[in-house]
């Protein structure tokens, strides 16, 4: 059945009908000039013969008679391909929508409704999935009134003497737990926008009015602390409380963290708001506080899926009414607001492509609906229609809108082909996406925005595209492009499938549309991904460099217990200032993070995660943020079987250039030779930081002010740095956002040096199964007079009584001595066992080594990269450029007196003796 505000809809857009006239049909025609004359102009009567009853109707100048033939021939029509809902579900959608009452993203999850009566008493709700989501970390919870009426719920606070908030959990031992908040506060707007109430004994909520909020309205937070919680079976919030009267209060799960003592309406960043009980519905414009992208999502329409799919699975007419009242609702309201297509390009370009794609799917569903008048077809057709004017003809710059755009236009087209312009339209998109794969990827195949959840995001819409295309006999022309930027998400992705977050992005399971691509173009190393070894090919590789892309990565394999580290020096829409940053991950965790996102707020703490440089793994300088748009490059890229080793620089800091130089061994092991120049004779502040996940316990050594993890199982990291004097060591305050709108509050060490001239930070990651490395001590070797920036070399000292030698020369290579060596390469590493025998060792760009006045090594040629590894009597000799020789005046001596066997990369050899020296491999 009609509503009253549905009916008083229909009614304001019939108006805007009739005002508008009957001229000829014009293709800028705009939301309100629009006639009906106008848009029955654009059918397609040769193309479609079953339009022959509207056509007849327009020809006699019936528009009603002619909408009604419409109707009827849409409700007749056979399916036709509408292409997929952006989102198919979330909790509370079909009962809050209704109601107006919507959430932005996935920060703030509905759980229940709890009422609250005029006489004190305690209500409870199941929380179990909020607090399993939140296990580990904090959980928190949102209290908002769920009718708008002056009535005011009070509910007990932390502070409350008795029937305080609590949270029940009961563990998989059987155990049972009770906490209370360790912060709980409510808000409220109007003139008390800038209160805190954090100390009060009360939690009020309350709302009332039109619109999203009145200066009445209230809403409470609570958190609750789940660290060193695991293995939650259920949970239940108990909350204590009254109201004026009878009271209903929503309870929302939120991820992220508070102050009490400091939180107002003003400083809230809010995503769900209410219109409850207005007539006029949403008025899809951003509510005073919200979120800015509140109002871009509120307009796609996200919800459409939802309430289209409940309508079809139990034929229940109160969602078909509810969808299609929204719908006409937001017509009614966005064609005056001045966008160039009114309703059908309203607020922008991909909001509107996201909108249509619902809608086209919904309206499939829909057509069928007795609650879809004749009226109100025609009202959401002509909106579609201006939907597809807008997008043919409208350019972005960003990759993933145009994308979005052109798929919406081409699902559109194919769903509609009663529109003359349909054919028009599926060739504009085609032809578009087709060829904007040059554009949105660099030559080596990687993406151009510097963003992992964008970049997912963008592949994942192809494979859909792809897929769609074939099903409707449209060609697909760039499949080998699309393969190269396959791989390209395929080396970034963690060992464990999901991505290692970058740029405004957070983490995401990856392997579902790494599969569908290789199994869309048959490749086998994406399928081997996407299934994690189930089925496909392992990839052939382990490292990879994107030169263009300006990323490189750094793995020991592709199981979810290896070794991966990525380095970027990346940029482009949604970049971070994060230059030079790394993200590392061994034994199933990530160790080293990128922070994350949390929103495109004014929030300080988005402003700080995603505008400073000290929110990530690299040098921050003179407190400034990077720019990202600086001139950069990678400079070396060396894989061999047992090591990689990446370097590159950045100009992104206006006080310092800054180079990194990172050795990562396949263990896991990595030491990070920063050297920093500054413009100037000034002294400057360099700041080295490092970033973790908020349960990693940081605890740092006053002695070697090495930074260690403390996770409560699993694996650990310890950051070391050399020079340990020379830094102002702290655990910093800092935040994490796993995914977007959820932040919670973690720590990070920095290491501030402040100093003229050039000056260097030499770091070793140090990963573990178990227990992280406490006891691992460096020291800086001397090399002759040279200075750090020049030359660098370290003895590592484990806490096993192993022994790591790493020397790294920023200057021209030459014979130099340090410590018990001499060396006349670039970089050289080796490792001890703890009885103090040579275990492995590599090197770059050398010849010779010497230790303790003995040759260890010896070419008759610079070697490009070779490492050397002990095992009993088998020796294994590794390097690109090797290959077998036994001849003593061209092979390479490795003392290796108990050798026996060879192996060079992998395969068996034969070699000769010469005293401890055996001769395998040469370099070519």
């Amino acid at each position: 059945m009609r509503t009253r505000r549905r009916a008083a809809v229909v009614a304001a857009t019939t108006t805007l009908l009739l005002l508008a006239g009957t001229v000829g049909a014009r293709v800028g025609s705009t939301a309100e000039n629009l006639s009906d004359a106008e848009f029955f102009a654009l059918l397609d009567y040769d193309g479609i013969a079953d339009l022959g009853g509207v056509e007849a109707a327009v020809r006699a100048g019936d528009y009603a008679a002619a909408k009604r033939e419409l109707l009827s021939y849409y409700r007749s029509r056979p399916a036709n391909d509408a292409g997929k809902f952006t989102h198919n579900d979330w909790p509370g959608v079909l009962e809050l929508t209704p109601d107006h009452i919507w959430t932005l993203g996935s920060g703030e999850v509905y759980r229940t409704t709890l009422r609250f009566s005029a006489q004190e008493s305690t209500v409870t709700a199941d929380v179990t999935a909020a607090a399993v989501a939140a296990t580990g970390g904090t959980a928190g919870f949102l209290l908002m009134a769920r009718t708008k009426e002056p009535v005011t719920a009070s509910v007990n606070s932390r502070e409350k003497a008795s029937g305080r908030p609590a949270l029940r959990l009961t563990l998989t031992d059987g155990s049972v737990r009770t906490l209370n908040p360790t912060a709980d506060t409510y808000i409220k707007a109007g003139t008390d926008a800038g209160t805190s109430y954090g100390g009060k004994d009360v939690l009020q909520v309350r709302d009332q009015g039109s619109g999203p909020f009145t200066a009445e309205t209230r809403k409470a937070y609570l958190q609750f602390d789940l660290r060193g919680v695991s293995g939650v079976r259920s949970a239940e919030l108990s909350l204590t409380g009254r109201a004026d009267a009878a009271k209903d209060v929503m309870v929302f799960s939120n991820s992220e963290a508070f102050v009490e003592s400091s939180r107002t309406w003003n400083n809230t960043v809010q995503n769900t708001y209410s219109w409850q009980g207005d007539p006029g519905g949403f008025d899809w414009l951003l509510p005073a506080g919200a979120d800015k992208e509140y109002w871009y999502q509120l307009a796609r329409f996200f919800f459409a899926g939802p309430l289209a799919r409940a309508y079809q699975g139990t034929g229940e007419e109160k969602y078909a009414d509810a969808l299609i009242g929204t719908m006409t609702d937001f017509i009614a309201d966005a064609d005056g607001y001045g966008t160039e297509y009114g309703a059908g390009s309203y607020p922008r370009s991909l909001d509107t492509a996201r909108r249509l794609d619902n809608w086209t799917a919904a309206y499939e569903i829909l057509r069928t609906s007795p609650s879809l008048d004749a009226e109100e077809n025609v009202q959401i057709l002509k909106t579609m229609y201006r939907s597809g004017l807008h997008l043919r003809g409208n350019v972005h710059d960003s990759p993933n809108w145009m994308q979005t755009q052109k798929i919406s236009l081409l699902h559109a087209a194919v769903y509609l082909p009663e529109f003359t312009a349909a054919a028009g339209w599926r060739g504009n998109a085609a032809d578009f996406l087709a060829g904007q794969l040059n554009d949105s990827t660099y030559p080596d195949g990687g993406y151009r925005e510097a963003t992992s959840g964008y970049a997912r995001g963008y592949v994942s819409q192809y494979v859909d595209l792809v897929e769609f295309m074939k099903k409707h006999g449209i060609a697909f022309t760039a499949t080998e492009k699309l393969r190269k930027l396959g791989h390209f998400l395929m080396d970034q992705t963690l060992p464990n499938g999901y991505t290692a977050n970058y740029g405004d992005s957070g983490s995401d399971d990856q392997r579902t549309v790494l599969r569908r691509l290789g199994e869309l173009l048959g490749d086998q190393e994406l399928i081997y991904v996407g299934t994690s070894g189930k089925a496909g090919t392992k990839p052939a590789h382990v490292a990879a460099r994107y030169p263009d892309t300006r990323v490189a990565v750094s793995r020991s394999g592709w199981s979810a217990d290896d070794a991966y580290l990525r380095y970027n020096i990346d940029r482009g829409p949604h970049s971070h200032p994060d230059e030079l940053s790394l993200v590392t991950y061994k034994h199933g965790r990530e160790l080293l993070v990128d922070p994350g996102t949390y929103s495109y707020s004014s929030d300080p703490r988005s402003d700080w995660l995603r505008k400073t440089t000290e929110a990530h793994n690299t040098v921050e300088v003179d407190n400034l943020p990077q720019n990202s748009k600086a001139a950069g490059e990678i400079t070396h890229f060396v894989s061999n079987p047992a090591f990689d080793l990446i370097s590159g620089n950045t100009d992104a800091s206006a006080g310092a250039w800054h180079a990194r130089s990172v050795l990562a061994l396949r263990s896991g092991v990595s030491v990070v030779s920063d050297q920093l120049r500054p413009r100037d004779t000034a002294s400057h502040r360099y700041e080295q930081n490092w970033h973790f996940l908020p349960d990693a316990n940081l605890t740092q050594s006053s002695t070697t002010k090495a930074t260690v993890t403390r996770f409560g199982s699993g694996a650990n990291v310890t950051v070391v740095p050399a020079d340990p004097g020379k830094l102002t060591a702290s655990v910093a305050n800092g935040y994490y956002s796993p995914a977007f709108y959820r932040v919670s509050d973690a720590k990070y060490s920095s290491y501030v040096k402040q100093v003229a001239g050039r000056t260097t930070f030499d770091t070793l990651l140090l990963p573990s199964s178990g227990a992280a490395d406490t006891g691992v001590r460096i020291t800086r070797l001397p090399v002759g007079t040279l200075t750090p920036d020049l030359v660098t070399a370290l003895d590592i000292r484990f806490g096993d009584g192993g022994r790591g030698t790493y020397y790294k020369s920023w200057a021209t290579k030459a014979k130099r001595a340090f410590g018990t060596y001499n060396f006349d390469g670039k970089i050289l590493y080796v490792q001890d066992n703890p009885a103090g025998s040579v275990q492995s060792f590599i090197l770059y760009d050398g010849s010779t080594v010497q230790r303790a006045g003995k040759v260890l090594v010896n070419s008759p040629v610079p070697v490009n990269d070779i490492a050397v590894t002990y095992d009993g009597s088998k020796l294994r000799i590794d390097g690109r450029t090797l290959t077998a020789s036994t001849d003593p005046a061209k092979a390479i001596a490795i003392t290796a007196p108990t050798a026996t066997e060879v192996l060079l990369n992998g395969t068996p050899v034969n070699f000769t003796r010469t005293g401890d020296f055996i001769y395998a491999a040469a370099a070519s």
